[in-house]
């Protein structure tokens, strides 16, 4: 910039004007006329010029500025949707009570504490709220114990929050199940203000974009794993040995503990129910090729299980 303006500045020189011209000549005039003009000409230059300058200065400074903030931003967007959906997120027990003392039946409608404490924990998964009457959706084989129990000694505890970050527990009543599509829903009785997952739609997933599971794996409540959709309409098996067509591939980890518990878009919006993954052999662990059944399908499906019991499918 200063070689701009010394190149200006040398390039035009003052003419030099005698005293004894009057000022009302008007051909004594055109020589400052000229000069002036060129004065102001040079002065409108260097301020555009300086402008232009200070423009760009400010407009990459800006963008600077941006970038270095983004993944600030990006992680308080995390933080904000886990924040959002984990209340609405659910651990679940399965329990094998000891055989009932002369006088205790196991049908009965809750579990005594000494019960409890003494019931061999047989597994543990995840689930979400389905709605404000307390009904909760999960895996099939989550419950898959309770749902074929015939001793009446298998029973689900349900742990969750309430709207208000109250914390509490309950024993989960099965409602209804669909092994064709793993899917199944508890429901706790009792008055609580409940906060339903946000549901989305699976219809319009891309691979690549965004996604988050939320669950417990190996009993560590409110896990959130992190990850993109990998892929779609893949093909996994079901617990009944037929096949669940449009399963979500995603990369964020899901383990033993996760199975029903909701996989989320950026919005927060449940868009896949979580329910297995490829491991290595012999060791447990998730290897990154994880599904979820989307939640197109879990929409279909669920007000079945709820008002009847059983899928659409065994109705007919």
């Amino acid at each position: 910039m200063v070689v701009v303006l010394g190149s200006i500045h040398h390039q035009f020189i003052p003419l030099k004007i005698s005293a004894n011209i009057s000022p009302s000549s008007s051909s004594g005039n055109k020589p400052q006329r000229l000069f002036l003009t060129r004065r102001n000409s040079s002065i409108l230059a260097t301020s555009t010029i300086l402008s232009s300058f200070l423009h760009l200065a400010s407009f990459q400074l800006a963008n600077a500025r941006e970038e270095a903030e983004a993944p600030q931003r990006q992680e308080e967007r995390v933080v904000q949707v886990f924040e959002e959906a984990s209340p609405s997120v659910v651990f679940i027990k399965d329990l094998e009570l000891v055989k009932t003392s002369p006088g205790r039946s196991t049908n009965e409608e809750t579990l005594t504490k000494e019960e409890e404490e003494n019931a061999k924990v047989e597994g543990t998964g995840s689930g979400f709220i389905w709605d404000k009457s307390g009904h909760i959706v999960t895996n099939y084989h989550v419950i898959a114990k309770l749902a074929t129990d015939t001793t009446g000694l298998q029973r689900c505890k349900v742990f969750l929050e309430d709207a208000h970050g109250e914390k509490f527990s309950k024993e989960g009543k099965l409602v209804g199940f669909d092994p064709t599509y793993d899917l199944a829903v508890l429901k706790i009785e009792g008055n609580f203000d409940l906060k339903p997952a946000l549901l989305g739609t699976s219809g319009d997933l891309r691979v690549g974009q965004n996604c988050f599971a939320i669950g417990n794996p190996y009993g560590y409540e409110n896990t959130l794993t992190t990850g993109v959709v990998s892929g779609l309409a893949r093909e996994i098996p079901s617990p009944n040995g037929s096949s669940i067509r449009g399963a979500i591939q995603t990369d964020a980890a899901i383990n033993a503990g996760n199975s029903g518990g909701p996989l989320i878009n950026s919005y927060g919006h449940v868009i896949g129910v979580n329910t297995s993954t490829f491991t290595r052999k012999g060791s447990g662990q998730s290897s990154g090729v994880n599904f979820a059944i989307p939640i197109d399908t879990v929409v279909r499906t669920v007000p079945y299980l709820i008002v009847y019991g059983t899928p659409y499918s065994n109705r007919y």
